[in-house]
C-alpha cells in the first residue's frame, strides 16, 4: 500500500473514533449500572449501540476522498446488520443474542485487523488498530465458541469489551488528532 492511500484511510479518522469509543464506553458504563437489565433491554441497547457504530464507519468512509479501506465498510455494514437483527428479533434467547454479538464481534475484529496492516507502513500507532482488531476477535469467538455462560456473564463480558474496545478507539483517535492526522508522526497541512 502506498503511503499516500495510507495517509486517506486514517485522514480524519480521529474525532470518528473518539465518537465511536465514546460511544462504546457509554454502552458499556450502562450495562454496568444496569446488571438486572431484562434481556429485551439489552438486546434494544446492543441494537443502538451497533447501528450508531456502523452508521458511523459507513459515513466516514463515504465521506472520504479517493481510495479506501473496503475493511472499514465491511465494518459498519456488519455492524448495521447486527443492530437491526436486534430489532427485528428482539425476542431472541440469551445463547442466540451471545452468538450475535459474537459473530458481529469477529467480523468487526478481523476487519480492524486488516486495517491495521493497511496503515502499518505510514502509521506508528498502527498497533492500536491491531489491537482493537484482536481483542474484537477474541470477545467474538469466545461467544461463538462457549455461548452458555449465562446472561449475566455475557452483561459483564459485554460490559467489559466495550469499555475497553471504546478506551482503545479513544487512544488512536487521540494520537491521530495530535499528529494532525497524519499517521507518518508530521502534522498535516492544509
Amino acid at each position: 500500500m502506498s503511503d499516500a492511500l495510507a495517509q486517506q484511510l486514517v485522514k480524519g479518522s480521529g474525532s470518528t473514533l473518539i465518537i465511536r469509543g465514546v460511544a462504546a464506553v457509554l454502552f458499556g458504563i450502562l450495562v454496568v449500572v444496569w446488571p438486572g437489565v431484562s434481556l429485551l433491554a439489552l438486546v434494544i441497547l446492543f441494537g443502538i449501540y451497533a447501528i450508531f457504530d456502523g452508521v458511523t464507519n459507513i459515513v466516514h468512509y463515504v465521506r472520504r476522498k479517493g481510495r479506501r479501506s473496503a475493511w472499514q465498510i465491511v465494518g459498519g455494514v456488519i455492524s448495521v446488520l447486527a443492530g437491526l437483527a436486534a430489532f427485528l428479533w428482539p425476542g431472541i434467547t440469551a445463547l442466540s443474542l451471545a452468538l450475535v454479538i459474537g459473530v458481529w464481534a469477529v467480523i468487526l475484529g478481523v476487519s480492524q485487523t486488516a486495517l491495521a496492516f493497511d496503515v502499518k507502513k505510514t502509521d506508528e500507532q498502527w498497533w492500536l488498530w491491531l489491537i482493537t482488531g484482536i481483542v474484537t476477535t477474541l470477545f467474538g469467538l469466545f461467544l461463538v465458541i462457549l455461548p452458555g455462560p449465562g446472561i449475566l456473564g455475557l452483561l459483564g463480558l459485554l460490559a467489559s469489551f466495550a469499555i475497553l474496545f471504546g478506551i482503545l478507539l479513544i487512544a488512536t483517535g487521540i494520537d491521530l488528532r495530535r499528529r494532525g492526522e497524519n499517521p507518518n508522526g508530521r502534522l498535516a497541512v492544509g
